[in-house]
């Protein structure tokens, strides 16, 4: 709470002065049943039990502008609970409440804008970076951010520096926080008549430990930093759609070892009415082999992306880590989109292989891993209400079975989800 009521008297400090100030807000529960959902159910029936649980996520967002100052701040506050997890008769939360933006940012030129603090970065389809809105937590970066526009030649350019530490110190100390250490992001978007071009660097400075068997300290460790770069691209042309982009890794990974990866992604859009779209898309994401005997991790990590945006909703894949340096991913699928005034519905099944040979006891595996289904409808009742929901499915093989160290193939996997987004204005002010 006095967080709240500090970043409200800061900005009611500056209301009086300004040209723009907003309060909003964002309520946003969500049920979820998973029986299966991220892993495959367990064999062993006693262990086999569903979860079903409500978390929420409540906003404060909070904006100011001035013009005359060229000047512009952003806070967001958030609190993120499971329903149930304290008392009734409750004094005091833990790790629920965090300041999730804060940021202010200066025009420092026509073209040229600094923006620094706690912010939300996204980056095209954010299949690199993103905010991971899904999460009720969500995801944001202490940067900084230089920013140039173009608004009549079409042309974006971002430069993004972080660097991390745990706290003041007067030496340098161990960062073992499940971080970047350092982070260098650039970022080029050009637009034409039909067509919209990005071209992305990432440097991830990860720190780690040299000698694992020696004792932790400072002296000890050291930065290893990998590199991401490539491109999107993005054609609309009348009634058809087409976006691909591809990216390449090297340098070191987290542990120091040498990384050569790679990802490809297309997919084709076709509105075939006013009303309904049918997309057809693959994506291959490079793998490191069990028969590997070069030393290196061939591995692709989507990083600070989105996720849950990608390879089936029921977060089998680089969520959470889950099977995140092993052998790679290849995702088939397709969907049939569905929209009328307020109502909207998805389907998009999907069939995932590995990409690099899986062995048990030597033996190889097929590379067919399962196959998913995602069922997803949303209706806005009104500009700041939308009701979500969904049904997915998921039938795993042997294969899979094997890479999750666990689970029963045989077993039918679901998940089942609803969701209220309210996004309110509680206050504009506009001189």
């Amino acid at each position: 709470m006095k967080y709240v009521l500090c970043i409200i008297s800061c900005f009611s400090f500056f209301v009086s002065k300004s040209q723009n100030f907003s309060i909003g807000g964002e309520f946003k529960p969500r049920f979820e049943y998973r029986n299966g959902y991220g892993r495959l159910r367990p064999a062993n029936d006693s262990l086999d039990l569903a979860a079903s649980f409500i978390t929420q996520r409540s906003r404060l967002n909070f904006n100011y502008s001035d013009e005359k100052q060229k000047l512009s701040l952003g806070a967001v506050l958030q609190d993120v609970r499971n329903w149930g997890s304290t008392e009734q008769q409750n004094i005091g939360d833990k790790n629920t409440f965090d300041v999730h933006e804060f940021w202010i940012e200066l025009a420092l030129a026509e073209r040229w804008n600094l923006k620094l603090g706690r912010h939300e970065l996204n980056y095209d389809n954010a299949r690199i970076v993103g905010n991971s809105d899904w999460a009720q937590q969500a995801r944001s970066f202490d940067a900084a951010l230089l920013k140039y526009a173009d608004a009549k030649k079409q042309i974006q350019g971002h430069l993004v520096l972080g660097l991390n530490s745990k706290s003041e110190t007067l030496s340098r100390e161990i960062y073992d926080v499940n971080n970047y250490k350092y982070l260098l992001i650039l970022w080029f978007n050009k637009k034409f008549k039909n067509l919209n071009s990005s071209l992305l660097f990432l440097n991830n400075g990860i720190e780690y430990t040299v000698n694992k068997e020696a004792t932790s300290s400072p002296a000890n460790r050291r930065i290893s930093h990998s590199q991401t770069i490539g491109s999107r691209i993005e054609y609309v042309r009348n009634q058809l759609e087409w976006n691909t982009e591809g990216y390449f890794q090297g340098g070191n990974d987290a542990s120091h070892k040498k990384l050569r990866a790679w990802n490809l992604a297309t997919d084709i859009k076709w509105k075939t009415s006013k009303m309904l779209t049918v997309v057809l898309g693959g994506e291959i994401l490079s793998g490191t082999g069990m028969n590997e005997s070069d030393g290196k991790n061939h591995s692709f990590t989507p990083l600070y992306g989105t996720n849950h945006k990608f390879n089936g909703t029921m977060d089998y894949f680089f969520v959470g880590g889950r099977l995140s340096n092993k052998t790679g991913l290849e995702d088939l699928y397709a969907s049939i989109r569905y929209k009328k005034g307020k109502f909207n519905i998805d389907l998009t099944p999907h069939v995932f292989y590995t990409m690099a040979p899986v062995l048990n006891t030597g033996k190889p595996m097929s590379s067919f891993m399962a196959v998913e289904s995602d069922l997803a409808a949303g209706y806005k009742f009104s500009e700041i209400a939308l009701l979500q929901g969904g049904v997915s499915a998921l039938k795993g093989t042997s294969t899979l079975e094997f890479m999750s160290n666990g689970g029963d193939k045989n077993k039918f996997n679901s998940w089942l989800w609803t969701q209220l987004v309210v996004k309110p204005r509680f206050f504009n002010y506009s001189k």
